[in-house]
């Protein structure tokens, strides 16, 4: 989706494109969205609806998939480092619309690891946002059946400077992270595997993309079996050639040499998650000292265009928080904040939280405050 767009415009455009046929569709959701902020957080102006839908609370879900017929379509959600919030979100207007979680299907990309490589900011530490993804994937895995939950967006290097070689490495060091996570906790490291996608950029010619892939696939055989043995090879996938990046080696062999070289540096420095909690993501790309965190996520450059959908989701935001029961928002997120201290999954306080009609950004300030360093605040 591209232009300033609101949840309502978003369910048009959808609908059409199921009466015309479409069984599979793909959300975008604007930069405050995917960063767990409010359409009326300061942090938010000139970015409510750039490139992507708002989304709230459960009323502007609501809106979003208004009519459509969940049983028989696939949705894919374009979230991140907010795909915990997005996708209680999405099954919990599924089940108003009487379609249990057995019979969704759809994908949600829950891939934070990546764009803390990129940037070395995000909405939560590194590894509380790789908690949240291990969340989604238990949550997938035990009900939601025909779901998958973790696409590795690889195919976004390139942009940033990587060659194919630090590309085909890092799809391949995260993948594993969010896999090493999964067991950890108990889960079945072959079913997590099937639910995986990896995604690199095309090379540009179709014999390239696929010693690419192949690249990717044998790298990550050799790194699953020196960790759990044997496991599925997730769906692979190749996006559109990317124009930035550098070239690398252009013989397959020589890319996947390459690679793995790259892939043994990483594991040196003590692993991605370690590289990413020491802010050393940027670094790799030729990026030195990037300087402290932000209070706030970083967005986008605002744009000015999407003044008009922010004022009218800043009223939606006004109206909601004068009809629902504040006690009952309070002891949710308060609840939340106990979970996320603990180890249990946080879907279903989640859930909880934004059913009593939390907003994305009270159940994610929630969280921020309870993982950040020092002693937990408690919401509100």
């Amino acid at each position: 989706m591209t232009g300033c767009v609101s949840a309502a415009q978003a369910n048009v455009r959808m609908r059409r494109l199921v009466g015309a046929g479409a069984r599979e569709l793909t959300v975008s959701f604007d930069p405050p969205t995917r960063t767990g902020l409010d359409s009326s957080s300061p942090g938010a102006w000139g970015l409510v609806g750039h490139r992507g839908v708002p989304i709230d609370s459960i009323d502007d879900m609501r809106v979003l998939l208004g009519g459509l017929p969940l049983h028989r379509i696939a949705v894919s959600l374009a979230a991140d480092d907010c795909a915990a919030p997005l996708l209680a979100l999405y099954r919990l207007v599924a089940e108003e619309h009487g379609t249990p979680a057995g019979r969704l299907s759809g994908a949600v990309g829950n891939d934070a690891l990546t764009g803390l490589l990129l940037s070395g900011s995000a909405p939560f530490p590194p590894r509380a946002s790789l908690r949240l993804a291990r969340d989604v994937l238990a949550h997938g895995l035990a009900e939601l059946p025909r779901w998958r939950c973790v696409t590795v967006r690889g195919d976004r290097l390139p942009h940033a400077g990587a060659d194919p070689a630090h590309e085909v490495a890092y799809t391949v060091a995260a993948g594993a992270e969010y896999l090493l996570a999964a067991a950890s906790a108990g889960l079945d490291a072959a079913a997590v595997a099937a639910r995986t996608t990896l995604c690199v950029a095309g090379a540009g010619t179709e014999r390239g993309t696929r010693a690419k892939l192949r690249a990717l696939r044998r790298l990550w055989c050799r790194t699953v079996r020196a960790r759990f043995g044997t496991a599925p090879v997730p769906r692979l996938w190749a996006g559109p050639g990317a124009a930035a990046g550098l070239p690398g080696p252009s013989a397959p062999g020589g890319l996947e040499a390459a690679a793995s070289a790259v892939l043994h540096r990483v594991a040196r420095l003590g692993g991605l998650l370690t590289v990413l909690e020491q802010r050393r993501g940027p670094e790799l790309f030729g990026v030195h000292h990037p300087g402290p965190p932000a209070p706030l996520p970083r967005l986008a450059r605002p744009w000015a265009a999407s003044d008009t959908v922010r004022v009218r989701q800043s009223e939606r935001l006004d109206k909601l928080r004068a009809w629902r029961v504040q006690r009952e928002v309070d002891d949710a997120l308060r609840h939340l904040c106990e979970a996320a201290r603990g180890d249990d999954n946080l879907l279903g306080p989640l859930r909880t939280a934004l059913a009593s009609r939390a907003t994305l950004g009270e159940v994610c300030t929630a969280l921020r405050r309870t993982w950040a360093p020092g002693p937990p605040l408690s919401p509100g």
